[in-house]
């Protein structure tokens, strides 16, 4: 299952990847919409877990943009973010994501709700 990570943090990318990888995921990593745009311009990937303060492009509009395609819409959208308040969390879900998990996580919680969403092995 191919996974694309979208954090602005290096080491939070590197952290969820690696621990990820060691669950049988394919996982890309990149710190912004344009270049998740750009890697989903090559291949689709069966998931996205993304933070909501990025760099020009936010997390809301990038899941907004996500699900309001036709051709992504499938994807499963999965927010990790230290925006915790009820109106982003609301606001989140209000874009389309399929699950918010508050940062600081447990990376164990991303795999089980990867697992859920796409059927990936357990």
């Amino acid at each position: 299952m191919r996974v694309i990570i979208v954090d602005d943090h290096g080491d939070t990318r590197a952290g969820y990847a690696e621990f990820l990888n060691v669950f049988g995921f394919d996982v890309r990593a990149v710190g912004d919409a344009e270049q998740l745009r750009a890697m989903m311009s090559d291949a689709l990937p069966d998931a996205v877990v993304l933070d909501l303060q990025l760099p020009r492009t936010d997390g809301w509009q990038l899941t907004r943009e996500i699900k309001e395609n036709s051709k992504t819409r499938h994807i499963a959208v999965i927010v990790v973010s230290a925006c915790v308040m009820p109106a982003e969390r609301e606001a989140a879900h209000e874009a389309g994501c399929d699950v918010f998990i508050a940062k600081p996580c447990d990376p164990m919680d991303i795999v089980n709700e990867l697992r859920r969403l796409t059927g990936a092995p357990q």
